[in-house]
Formats: structure tokens, sequence, C-alpha cells
């Protein structure tokens, strides 16, 4: 199939999830990304997964979203290692890096000295705080980020705030990113100008809280956290084995909520009836949710087409089927085997961008990375011993 980025190529300096993530959205879309890893390589090489595929550096955390690309071992810290990087940004069209502000500069790879030499080229910073402001020299990762962002604060249960799962912010950050290169391509093709892009996964967060973030900007008050209740047959109940979600959010849901779980006597009153009844209608509701499994409160709500519906963990969700017909994840191998990672998530002429079908091991392209340069086999020898750049 067509895709929109095919003949564009991609140097991507970046690691851990959020640039690889973006990184990973441009090569679904049909770019071709050259991975720049250090010599030790990318930070989630080693997570997750079983001991032989955590010595193979094709972890789990790796492997899904780094499929597709190749992988060139070289170190930056290196002057010729630098200069290599940058030769490989003078045919680029987009290069993508997230370490902290500065670095790049340091080693001669920010975008005016790129720019220089190559004035077409997209350049796209991700960092934890933004390239200017009085936190932007900060580090940061994730959960560091849901902390200083005002994220945790809205999602205060029990005993204190808390680290939502995911690492949602990463991937937020990613997808946020890939989204400005498009606008940047775009912007290009207009001005006939590279264009300079500051993307920060605490920006991204806020954006996340979009209501909260406006409202806490024009009232000068915190937005308090929501609870696992925010009104009646609204928010989260027990079960007999698990939870299910009720969304009533207006009096047509709360009916069809009512009659979907047998309660018909308080489906057919009258708005204000149904209105000053709601503590009975609770309790009951309550009680009657614990006499079914929250898979089979799912399966009934699911057939009277309510806006409710059971707590899934996410094999229980692969059980249904949904993801499968959507084509959500797609096969790939590696040295290691064989491995499900996600597709772009959505339909295009009800087709789907899948990856490349290939997770590299590190520094698997190298040498064919600086081949195309230009180096000789016999060049390429002496930098590897020179620790400059790593073959496999």
């Amino acid at each position: 199939m067509n895709k929109p980025l095919s003949g564009l190529k991609v140097i991507d300096l970046t690691h851990v999830l959020a640039g690889p993530y973006c990184t990973y959205q441009l090569s679904l879309l049909g770019a071709q990304v050259t991975k720049i890893e250090s010599p030790r390589g990318d930070m989630t090489r080693p997570w997750g997964g079983e001991p032989d595929q955590i010595a193979m550096g094709l972890g789990t955390g790796f492997v899904a979203q780094n499929s597709g690309k190749r992988s060139a071992a070289i170190d930056i810290t290196t002057q010729r290692g630098a200069l290599l990087v940058a030769e490989l940004a003078k045919e680029a069209d987009i290069f993508v890096e997230n370490y902290r502000p500065g670095t790049m500069q340091d080693h001669g790879l920010d975008f005016e000295s790129l720019a220089a030499v190559n004035p077409d080229l997209i350049y796209l910073s991700i960092s934890a705080f933004g390239q200017n402001g009085p936190l932007g020299h900060r580090p940061g990762f994730d959960d560091v980020i849901q902390a200083t962002s005002g994220f945790m604060s809205i999602n205060e249960r029990g005993d204190g705030p808390i680290r939502t799962g995911g690492p949602v912010l990463d991937y937020a950050t990613g997808m946020h990113a890939t989204s400005a290169v498009l606008a940047a391509v775009l912007l290009r093709a207009q001005t006939g100008q590279g264009q300079r892009i500051d993307i920060a996964m605490q920006d991204v967060t806020m954006l996340l809280m979009n209501r909260h973030t406006s409202i806490a900007a024009t009232t000068g008050v915190a937005v308090p956290p929501g609870t696992n209740r925010d009104a009646p047959l609204l928010g989260r109940y027990l079960a007999k084995d698990g939870y299910v979600m009720l969304a009533g959010y207006r009096p047509a849901h709360q009916r069809g909520i009512l009659e979907a779980i047998g309660l018909t006597e308080f489906a057919v009153l009258p708005t204000a009836q149904l209105m000053t009844q709601m503590p009975q209608i609770e309790a009951r509701v309550e009680e009657v949710l614990q006499q079914k499994t929250a898979a089979e409160w799912d399966n009934i709500f699911a057939s009277a087409g309510v806006v409710a519906g059971g707590v899934k963990d996410l094999i229980e969700v692969f059980e249904t089927g949904q993801p499968e017909a959507r084509g959500l994840t797609t096969q790939v191998e590696s040295a290691y085997g064989d491995h499900q990672v996600t597709s772009a998530g959505y339909r295009i002429n009800d087709a789907v961008f899948q990856p490349g079908t290939h997770v590299p091991e590190l520094g698997e392209h190298t040498s064919d990375v600086m081949a195309a340069l230009g180096y000789s086999a016999d060049e390429i020898a002496h930098l590897v011993e020179d620790g400059v750049i790593v073959t496999k």
C-alpha cells in the first residue's frame, strides 16, 4: 500500500521510549529510519522477556517500538562519531533527538550546525521540559513528569497520588511529536525551508489534561482529583469477581443501564423521580452488580448497547477479537524469534499501516550505513578498532 512518508530518510538519535515511539510511527508511515545507538545500545534493549532474549539485546521494551528500523551503533561522544552522524544528517529529511537540552550542541549536532549543511532538514527535539524556560535544563522520565506536571495530582486515590501505568506520557509524547513532524513536512513543502520542532513531555502531559489545564490557567485554582465515583451511576462498581464501569452521564444513559441490569422499575421513572430516588437506586445497583461477574455484565452491556463495560486486563481484551479485527497488532521477527507489535492504530481506506517485519540487533546495519557514506571495508574496520562504531 502507498505510505505518506515513503522516500523520506530519518536519523533517529533517540533512546528509551518517547523518541523511539515517535520514529516508530514515522517508520509505520513509510519513512526509512536509521536508529543511531551508543555502543552499549538503547537503554530498553535489556528490558523484559526471557533470559536469552535479554542477552541478545532484544528485550520486550525494545522490540515494542523498534521494528522496521535500521540500527547503526556510533559513539557520538567521540569527535569522529559525531562527525559520522553529521554526515548522515546531510542526506536526511528528518533528524530526531531526545537528549537533555544542550547535549546536541556539545557534539556539534544541534539544529544550527546541521541546518548549515542541510537547510531542508526537519529537526525535532524531544525533552522533559522543553528547550527554554526556567526548567528547560532539567532531565526527566515518564514517572518524573507524571509528578511534576500536575498529572498525578488529579489521579489521587487511597494513600495519595497515583503513578499511571503505560507509561502513557512517553507514548503520548511520541504520538504528539509525530503529529508535529507531519505538520513540519507540510510546512517545508509550502515554504521550501527546513523546520525546527521543540516538544516537551510536560507540555504534552498538560494537553492530556486539557480541561483541567484550561481551568487552572484561567482561575488560578488547581482542579481537585477525580474519584472512582463521580456521580450516581457514573463510575466504578464492584462486580462478583472484579469491577464494571458505568457511564450514566444523562438520564437516558442511566435508564439504559438500569434496564440492562434488570432494574426496570427504576428505568421507567420520570426524570424528577429518578433524581430524587438516586440514593435508593444506587444501593440496589450495587447489590445487583455483585450478583454477576464483570465478564458477564460486559456481555450484557454489549448486547444492550448501553454505555457501561467490564474492567478487563489486556489478555481479556485480545480474547474479544476486536483488536484482531482492527489490525491493531502484527507479527514481526528478530534473531530471537517472533513478536507481536502494534500497528499505526487507525485505518485509511480500510487498511492499516504496519511496521517493517524485522527488529534489528545492536549495530546490525552499521556497516551498510557506513558503506552508503562511501567508507571502504578497511576504513570501517579502523572505525571499529578505534571504538567509534560497533558492527554486528
